[in-house]
């Protein structure tokens, strides 16, 4: 198999795009649909002050590592879950990661809020993400961030769309953009510059990259059965991922914020779902 573009050996094949590329071409390539995806959708702004959001994986690696041959200046954040070995080796690779693209990285551990993840019951991985949003908020808004940027891919956004549009949540389907502007002072824009981006492309460019990242799944990570479907689907279709994106279009609401009895932070109820974790969490101890 050879690149399309110049005729050396490839190392991909894109069915999407039907072409196959060299290491040296796709980097060119990947680097090239990011850059394009930023400016289309204004996932990134000129006078934004960018806060990294790093798991230690291969997505939010090549993220980091994209956005710094982009010229853009950034910081990094890593939220230690205290997860045994698992967020220890995850930390270990996104201090590498630090080094080896010479951004400095922010640590911030979940304990220091006084919850534990490993000791939770019910739905982890959903206390997990809840954990996490409230943590890259805070954090980013106390230290003078005006945007925090996580590696979510095309197929994480597809599946959580229509995962949601099953479970008859249609107003969730708004964290599909790929830029969430705040409509509170207490919080910061969202973005995703892998908006356009496959985990395939993302692990093909950070293996090529040589980056640092860890390759096994969280051990609360329950089966991934959209995503699933969605890979399924993108087999039997290929490109149907990207242009599902595309051609999504959103429908706003309105939705009544609060900030919480608690903490402060903004919540659809009294008590935001965080510190209702933290309460659920002390009663479990």
């Amino acid at each position: 198999m050879k690149c399309k573009k110049c005729g050396k050996k490839a190392v991909a094949s894109l069915r999407a795009y039907r072409i196959s590329l060299c290491s040296e071409c796709f980097i060119e390539f990947y680097t090239r649909l990011v850059k394009r995806s930023i400016r289309k959708y204004g996932i990134l702004k000129n006078n934004d002050i960018i806060l990294l959001a790093v798991s230690g994986g291969k997505d939010s690696a090549a993220m980091a590592s994209v956005l710094r041959d982009l010229g853009y200046d950034f910081e990094m954040l890593y939220i230690d879950l205290g997860i045994g070995d698992y967020s220890r080796d995850s930390r270990e690779k996104a201090e590498r990661l630090s080094e080896i693209l010479g951004v400095k990285l922010n640590t911030v551990s979940l304990s220091e809020y006084g919850v534990e993840i490993a000791k939770l019951k019910g739905k982890i991985c959903s206390a997990c993400g809840t954990a996490k949003r409230y943590i890259m908020n805070r954090f980013a808004r106390e230290n003078g961030f005006t945007v925090v940027a996580t590696g979510h891919t095309a197929e994480d956004l597809v599946s959580f769309y229509l995962k949601n549009i099953a479970g008859g949540q249609r107003d969730y389907a708004e964290k599909l953009l790929p830029r969430i502007e705040p409509f509170d002072e207490k919080l910061v824009a969202r973005a995703k510059p892998l908006f356009e981006v496959s985990e395939k492309e993302n692990m093909i460019y950070a293996i090529v990259k040589k980056l640092p990242f860890k390759a096994e799944e969280c051990p609360f990570a329950p089966r991934p059965e959209w995503k699933e479907i969605v890979y399924d689907i993108e087999l039997r279709k290929p490109g149907f991922v990207k242009n599902f994106l595309r051609g999504l279009i959103q429908e706003k609401r309105e939705m009544d914020f609060r900030h919480c009895s608690i903490c402060g932070e903004v919540s659809l109820g009294e008590i935001c779902s965080f510190c209702r974790l933290r309460m659920k969490f002390q009663d479990n101890l």
